[in-house]
Parts: structure tokens; C-alpha cells; sequence
């Protein structure tokens, strides 16, 4: 899958799709994209141009309830929450 497939096919994913490409070149095994053409952007000549938004960790860290929020992950744990 992908989040955004750029004009000239490169493409972003969040989760996952990095690890599995390079294992696949590593073993001589084609890659292939899968995506909804949702994700394909024109617009976007390649993926060095795509966006990614950079989201506050607390919405991974941490959870809303009771009207409070809390914290779910120990102190001291950090979390990169990319987003397209």
C-alpha cells in the first residue's frame, strides 16, 4: 500500500513498506505497489516533494478519558506520529 504515489511513482507509506522493499531487492524478489488511485498525485513530481506533517506524540502517548488526559506510555518514551 501507500499513503501518496508521486508522478513519477515514487511512493510514501507510514508503516511497513520500507523494511519489506529493501529485503526484496536484498533477495533479488520484484516490489510492487498496491494503491487505491486516491493516492496518486499528480501534482507531486516526485517523492522528494511529498509532505510529511510531523504530529504531536501525545496523540500516540496518551489518551483522553474521564475528561483528562492520560499518559499511556512510560515517562521517557518519545514516538515520531508522521502523517501525509
Amino acid at each position: 500500500g501507500a499513503d501518496r504515489v508521486a508522478a513519477n511513482g515514487d511512493s510514501a507509506n507510514k508503516i511497513g513498506t520500507y523494511s519489506l522493499s529493501v529485503l526484496a531487492r536484498h533477495h533479488g524478489v520484484p516490489f510492487f505497489v498496491a494503491a487505491p488511485t486516491t493516492t496518486l498525485d499528480a501534482g507531486t513530481a516526485s517523492g522528494a516533494e511529498i509532505t510529511i506533517e510531523d504530529r504531536p506524540a501525545e496523540e500516540l502517548c496518551c489518551i483522553d478519558a474521564g475528561g483528562a488526559r492520560h499518559r499511556i506510555a512510560a515517562e521517557g518514551i518519545d514516538c515520531w506520529n508522521p502523517a501525509f
